[in-house]
C-alpha cells in the first residue's frame, strides 16, 4: 500500500509503503506528484518504507520509469528506512541520484530536510 502522508504540502510529499503495491495504488501516487510538478516545477519527496513488496513487475517497472522520466524534477529527496541494506542501497544510489538516506528514528529530520528547514 502507498499513503500519501498528511504532513505533505506544496511542492513537498511524503509517500510511505507497507505491504504490497498496486499498480492503482503507484498511479494515484503518481497523480499526486505530476499535479505537484505542475503547479510548482521542482518537488521534494520523502519516501518512509515500512515493508515494500510490488504485486507484479508492472508497478515496480512503472514506478522506475515514472521516477526516471521525472528526476529533472526532484529537488530533495529522502528515503527513510530501517534497515542496514536499505542505508547501503540509497547511500550508493544517492551518487548518482541525489536521494539521502535517513533511519525510521530520523523522521523529523527528514521532514525538515525535504521542506528546506534543514541542510
Amino acid at each position: 500500500m502507498l499513503t500519501i502522508l498528511e504532513r505533505s504540502k506544496g511542492n513537498v510529499i511524503g509517500v510511505e509503503s507497507s505491504g504490497t503495491i498496486t499498480l492503482e495504488e503507484q498511479q494515484k501516487a503518481e497523480e499526486v506528484f505530476d499535479k505537484a510538478i505542475k503547479e510548482h516545477g521542482k518537488i521534494n519527496w520523502l519516501y518512509v518504507i515500512r515493508s515494500m513488496k510490488y504485486e507484479s513487475l508492472r508497478p515496480m517497472y512503472e514506478d522506475m520509469m515514472w521516477c526516471l522520466k521525472n528526476l529533472k524534477n526532484f529537488d530533495r529527496m529522502a528515503v527513510v528506512g530501517d534497515k542496514k541494506w536499505q542505508e547501503l542501497l540509497i547511500k550508493a544510489d544517492g551518487l548518482v541520484f541525489g536521494e539521502k538516506y535517513f533511519d525510521i528514528s530520523q523522521l523529523d529530520e527528514a521532514w525538515a530536510y525535504v521542506e528546506g528547514t534543514k541542510g
